[in-house]
């Protein structure tokens, strides 16, 4: 069974860690710059704020729901922060795991659906306790529908935090009761060919012919309908969705020198790079995950990620790969056999909504990565494989160290938090 592990009201729950206080409150983060709300409270859903509203535009909600709203500027520092502890959290009690984006990721498990559900809920606990994040769980035979099912665990109350779908009575049920809207993978441009139909839910969906599937959705939207049957067939390394882009592979054989693992990190994150261009998107959080071969009693086990932040979104694949390339010296460990790794962009955006302009740390040098992008991008595009490529794309070759500093305080954050868990200027004072 799949187990999928999502962060309730993520960004908005970091801040409530340390301001308990705004706990039955409603509760708004912003996006960089201060600009939109990029996450909300189940309180400030209720007043009927949107996701996306300009930040200027908030005063009208708080009249017209007599509450004052608190918001925040953005903590990716915080967040990735918290993020890296709850994985750390779930790693520790069920061994490997999928990540998906900053608060969403998969595990699997084999244990008796009785024991499946009782080790869940005993996890979402320790989560709670440990870090002070709420999660909910979903669990189901595919990623699609332990979604589905996370998504009844938001809801209702009466799951305690745990949904499992694990008969084919609550599989129709379940998505019986799902909007068309709400499943993953269903985009806003299929949507409205879908209800042209007449399909308004996840079960009608599920019911289409093969056929049908594949001519209105193409070969995800068919991967799509046949995860709702509950026939297993999305690959881990491809369950990137809008919310996050993940590339990673399992090695020929076990890799231990830094080099080799660094050469791998980089084609990982320019790969990445192209898919976020191509869907012109940008992104602010790199994590790169590394794996030992857990079938390997005799080898040493470890399994760890890291989360870097960047302070503007970006796309250029000369700061992707750098970023992944910190986090990967930060996770290493000499002495392990890595049968894997992998890197994900997530906190993705369009690149035509991110401000950029005013605020950027360095917009001569981010012009000048994005430009030589575009060049890669259409050499690459006629050639069969790739003719441009990073010098840190090659195995064992000798690169230079191109880490960009970024200065976090050159954006504006008028209603940031403290970055409590990373900063000692920034501890929390107890009087």
């Amino acid at each position: 069974m799949y187990c999928l592990v999502d962060c309730n009201n993520f960004f908005v729950s970091c801040e409530r860690v340390f301001r308990p206080d705004l706990i039955g409150r409603p509760v708004v983060v912003l996006s960089n710059n201060d600009g939109c709300i990029v996450s909300r409270s189940n309180e400030a859903k209720d007043m009927g704020i949107p996701m996306g509203l300009p930040f200027f535009r908030l005063s009208k909600y708080q009249v017209k729901g007599r509450q004052e709203v608190t918001a925040f500027s953005s903590n990716y520092v915080l967040y990735g922060d918290l993020s890296s502890r709850v994985m750390s959290i779930v790693r520790e009690t069920v061994g490997e795991i999928i990540p998906y984006s900053i608060d969403e990721l998969y595990y699997q498990s084999s244990l008796e659906n009785e024991k499946i559900e009782e080790q869940a809920r005993n996890l979402r606990a320790n989560i709670l306790r440990s870090v002070g994040i709420p999660v909910s769980i979903g669990i189901a035979q595919t990623k699609t529908l332990a979604k589905v099912a996370c998504h009844f665990a938001k809801k209702f109350s009466g799951y305690r935090g745990a949904c499992m779908i694990d008969t084919e009575f609550k599989r129709q049920k379940a998505l019986e009761l799902t909007p068309i809207d709400d499943v993953w993978g269903i985009g806003r441009r299929t949507l409205p060919k879908l209800k042209k139909m007449g399909l308004s839910t996840a079960l009608q969906l599920s019911n289409i012919s093969d056929e049908v599937a594949h001519f209105l959705l193409k070969l995800p939207g068919l991967r799509t309908v046949k995860e709702l049957q509950g026939i297993d067939c999305i690959a881990s390394e491809d369950i990137s969705g809008k919310q996050s882009i993940c590339t990673s592979r399992s090695f020929a054989s076990m890799l231990t020198e830094i080099e080799d693992l660094r050469a791998m990190t980089a084609n990982f994150a320019a790969t990445c790079a192209n898919k976020l261009r191509k869907q012109r998107s940008v992104a602010s959080m790199v994590t790169v995950f590394v794996l030992s071969n857990r079938f390997r009693e005799d080898c040493i086990q470890y399994n760890n990620s890291a989360n870097i932040v960047l302070p503007v979104a970006v796309s250029s694949t000369q700061e992707i790969v750098a970023a992944a390339i910190e986090a990967l010296n930060t996770v290493f460990r000499p002495g392990v056999q890595y049968k894997k790794c992998g890197v994900i962009l997530s906190c993705i955006t369009s690149d035509s909504a991110v401000q950029t302009s005013l605020f950027d740390y360095d917009p001569e040098k981010r012009d000048h990565y994005d430009k030589i992008a575009a060049v890669m991008d259409a050499i690459n595009t006629n050639a069969k494989h790739d003719a441009v490529y990073l010098g840190s794309q090659l195995p064992n070759g000798q690169r230079d160290n191109f880490k960009e500093e970024l200065f976090m305080h050159n954006l504006r954050r008028e209603h940031a938090s403290p970055r409590a868990t990373t900063n000692w200027d920034e501890i929390i004072e107890i009087h």
